[in-house]
């Protein structure tokens, strides 16, 4: 027990002296510098930065620019030729030469057509279609069936109207709508032999009589009256008149169909007017007049005109008109003498 209490108290006493020996001031050591340099965190590289927005400029396109590629399409059941122009917007006229139609708008289930690109047919109605020109066919004609007029049907088909047309030639034709197209003349059907009637002695057929035709106008009267015309206005000092085919096309349409239902008039036998029968011949000009008179030569019907009397003289005024540039004349047969026809413009 003794020798417990004195171990305890040795040991307190060890522990109350390093409790002093601790309270003793004393200078503490500096530290030493360190041998090695600290460690540094390691520089990260720089992030990558964005690329800018704008997108970098695109090579140069090269100048020669490819041809549009066609595309195909199988027709189905009920497809037809308007309908599939309009759904790929191009005309039929592109429809038919792409596919050799010729003239042709039939189509049927399963066939295969070539679709051409629609550039080249910009402003084309879906209506335009071919024509291929038939024997005796003439541009002039042609223009007329369709109601077209022949500028712009020359315009389209890049003709001048100089050159002759052949058989067969695919003309397009700048139709606007549906139009009724002619249909082309019947062949008549080969004679048959009829069989041969015996009639009686009394039964003889009595010849009808038949009334002589007129003649028909002498040859160059329509060039006649236009040197008569342009000699008056000289006597005038006016300046002559150009010749306007167009002009005489439908000078010459109107003096027959005035020789055909019999009688003279500015207006037509379907109610059309000058300037309608003007631009239906294709005449594009800015300014029209006609005179129109049933005599028995080019001289009767000059001095039928200029023989009026101001201020009743409006044909005396159109053939003496300083404002009307160009003239074409047509001359048809009559019952009585015939018709002359001057269309004049501008």
């Amino acid at each position: 027990m003794k020798k417990r209490s004195l171990l305890l108290l040795g040991l307190l006493l060890l522990g109350m002296t390093g409790c002093r020996t601790a309270a003793t001031p004393a200078t503490l050591p500096t530290a030493a510098p360190p041998t090695q340099p600290l460690v540094t965190a390691t520089p990260r590289p720089p992030l990558p930065t964005a690329a800018p927005s704008s997108t970098p400029e695109a090579p140069p396109a090269p100048s020669a620019t490819p041809a549009p590629a066609t595309t195909t399409y199988t027709v189905q059941a009920g497809d037809t030729i308007l309908a599939l122009a309009m759904r790929f917007g191009v005309p039929i006229a592109a429809l038919q030469l792409a596919n050799d139609l010729g003239e042709s708008t039939d189509l049927y289930a399963g066939q295969v057509l070539t679709i051409p690109p629609a550039e080249g047919w910009e402003g084309a109605s879906p209506y335009w279609s071919l024509h291929l020109v038939r024997e005796g066919e003439t541009l002039y004609g042609i223009a007329a069936d369709y109601g077209l007029p022949i500028q712009r049907l020359l315009a389209v088909n890049h003709l001048s109207g100089v050159e002759p047309i052949r058989v067969g030639q695919p003309l397009i034709l700048p139709l606007e709508g549906p139009v009724a197209l002619p249909a082309p003349t019947p062949t008549p059907p080969p004679p048959t032999a009829a069989p041969t009637a015996t009639l009686p002695p009394t039964a003889a057929p009595t010849p009808i009589p038949t009334a002589p035709a007129p003649p028909p106008a002498p040859s160059g009267w329509a060039e006649e009256l236009y040197r008569l015309i342009n000699e008056t206005r000289a006597a005038h000092d006016l300046p002559p008149l150009a010749y306007n085919p167009i002009l005489a096309q439908a000078a010459q349409a109107h003096a027959e169909d005035c020789a055909a239902r019999g009688w003279g008039s500015h207006v037509g036998s379907d109610g059309a007017d000058l300037l309608t029968r003007l631009r239906r011949a294709g005449y594009q000009g800015d300014g029209w007049a006609e005179c129109w008179a049933q005599s028995l030569s080019p001289q009767d019907a000059l001095d039928a005109w200029m023989d009026e009397t101001p201020p009743d003289d409006p044909h005396r005024r159109t053939i003496l008109s300083t404002w009307l540039t160009e003239i074409g004349i047509g001359v048809a047969q009559a019952d009585w003498g015939y018709f002359f026809i001057a269309d004049f413009g501008r």
